[in-house]
């Protein structure tokens, strides 16, 4: 008898074998062979035998552990279902193979080309968030307080996060948003219910995240008001000359970086542009022309296909065709393949991750007044209220501007603009003349109502109800 089968003991006719591994164990476990009829596998094949420990030493627990494995793959196989327990890891890593592959085929079906910024959403959190919670626990272990615990560590991640991870993650969110813990929970919901559609799992834990309840607003991007961008406007123009608030010796490559940082952000904040579709633009997709008015030059912007939203037309405020002139003066690239945020070798600038918090935080911008972390998104978001500022945000203002800058309008109303930076304190409240005739008339009506009261009840009795006196 092979040394793999010692102390060999059968059960159920030979379908159960239950043996030691090793001779000289002091505390010898028994571990179990178990043959089912018609077991498969995750991927359909099948399995001849299943070889797993007891955790047990004595015969008799022994014993009773196998047969309960043994009823287990039996209900398994009758359910259609594999029979090898798998790890949330290797759910996740099954379900990939599928989710990829359908997010890849529908952006090339709208004509994109590039990398799938859905892919990179999902490879980024998963690895960070989702296999660092759940990884390497069974899928079985997975019940309903181990899941609702996971929002919570979710929600304290950063507050706990060492400086070195930190730094290696720039633009963490302290406080993740809604939307982003919304995301979060349709993910892992489809997760689940893949899983449950496949036989992996006959359940679907409960996967509701307590900190985004319906009702809760989700929260707009910080933003700029017209001081703070000032503000900003004047500490660049210090920064980009080596005279920032921490600055000791800044070399011409950092100059250069610094030149194209604020280029780069008054174009967001003149154009509307996403931060992501500036930095794929080339020169062939810039055309400076002159406005409808025939008063000034704009530019006009072809944004790539492979973007957020898709090819549409740009049309920037005035400044932003000066910023592109000292871009071009800057880079000295300006043929038409060649890109407009580059490096001085002329490589595609990939972003300013590191460098826009530290700048923002020197110049005391970082944060807003709800302590909400700035971005270059945020810039967007200026612009947004910038222009619904000056044009109104009437009905055509909003289609305008949802178009110029690939947004729906219920998004520029929910996520853009900030609550009440369109009111109309005017109209809320009346011009001074009428508010003040309102206000002498609600005082003539309580005189006029105290005098025929006086009247019906007497001068005495009319002092002890104004005093609150007893009769």
């Amino acid at each position: 008898m092979s040394k793999s089968y010692l102390n060999k003991v059968e059960l159920r006719e030979g379908q159960i074998i239950l043996f030691h591994r090793t001779a000289n164990s002091k505390r010898p476990i028994y571990h179990m062979r178990i043959h089912v009829r018609g077991m498969r596998d995750t991927n359909g094949s099948k399995l001849t035998y299943i070889q797993e420990t007891t955790g047990e030493s004595d015969l008799d627990d022994a014993k009773r552990k196998a047969l309960d494995r043994f009823d287990e793959l039996k209900l398994s196989v009758r359910d259609k279902r594999p029979v090898v327990e798998l790890t949330f890891a290797k759910v996740y890593a099954l379900w990939w193979v599928d989710k990829k592959q359908r997010l890849e085929a529908a952006y090339r079906a709208k004509a994109r080309t590039g990398k799938v910024t859905r892919v990179g959403w999902y490879e980024k959190l998963s690895g960070r968030y989702w296999l660092a919670y759940f990884g390497d626990t069974k899928i079985s272990d997975l019940n309903h307080a181990f899941v609702q615990g996971y929002w919570n560590w979710r929600m304290t991640y950063w507050s706990r996060a060492d400086d070195a991870e930190r730094k290696r993650h720039p633009n963490f969110a302290l406080n993740p948003s809604k939307k982003s813990m919304d995301m979060e929970q349709s993910a892992l919901r489809e997760v689940f219910h893949w899983a449950n559609s496949m036989k992996i799992i006959n359940y679907l834990p409960v996967i509701a995240n307590p900190f985004a309840r319906q009702g809760i607003p989700a929260n707009r991007r910080a933003s700029f008001d017209e001081a703070e961008w000032l503000k900003l406007q004047d500490y660049l123009a210090l920064w980009v000359q080596g005279k920032g608030r921490n600055d000791q010796r800044v070399n011409p490559a950092h100059l250069y970086q610094r030149q194209l940082l604020q280029i780069y952000m008054h174009m967001l904040a003149y154009s509307g542009m996403r931060p992501g579709e500036a930095l794929k633009l080339r020169h062939s997709f810039v055309k400076p022309t002159l406005s409808e008015a025939g008063n000034c030059t704009i530019l006009h912007i072809n944004i790539p296909k492979d973007t957020k939203t898709g090819a549409r037309v740009v049309k920037t405020q005035p400044e932003c065709a000066d910023w592109y002139e000292k871009l071009k003066a800057l880079s000295g690239r300006t043929q038409a393949d060649d890109w407009l945020f580059c490096q001085r070798d002329g490589k595609k600038n990939t972003g300013f991750y590191k460098t826009l918090p530290k700048m923002l935080a020197e110049a005391g911008l970082l944060l807003d007044i709800n302590g909400e972390r700035r971005t270059a998104y945020s810039l967007r978001h200026y612009y947004a209220e910038n222009r619904l500022l000056e044009m109104g945000a009437n009905p055509k203002a909003l289609d305008n501007l949802s178009v110029n800058m690939g947004t729906q309008k219920i998004q520029l109303e929910k996520h853009y603009v900030r609550r009440g930076m369109l009111t109309d304190e005017a109209a809320l409240i009346g011009s001074g003349r009428r508010a003040t005739a309102s206000g002498r008339a609600e005082v003539a009506k309580v005189e006029q109502a105290a005098d025929t009261l006086a009247k019906d009840v007497g001068p005495v009795l009319l002092s002890s109800v104004f005093k609150g006196g007893k009769r």
